[in-house]
């Protein structure tokens, strides 16, 4: 599978979406508009936020164990 990028000025932009979801080979992956002004290392950090959120549901859903602190600590 490849991917691409393109960019649709913002009047036209409900338009195409419209167009590429009638498409069923195509997966639209939707970047947020505060994603999209992101430079690459902001995209890396918001990325290991979103991350450790992701953790931290898993946590409070059982989903996930966690180590004491003292074990962390030990590792160091």
């Amino acid at each position: 599978m490849r991917q691409i990028t393109i960019q649709v000025p913002d009047q036209q932009y409900e338009f195409f979406m419209q167009l590429v979801r009638n498409l069923k080979f195509v997966k639209v992956k939707q970047e947020s508009p505060l994603e999209a002004q992101l430079t690459p290392s902001q995209k890396k950090t918001w990325k290991n936020i979103k991350q450790g959120f992701e953790e931290l549901k898993q946590v409070e859903d059982g989903k996930m164990k966690t180590r004491s602190l003292k074990q962390v600590l030990d590792e160091l």
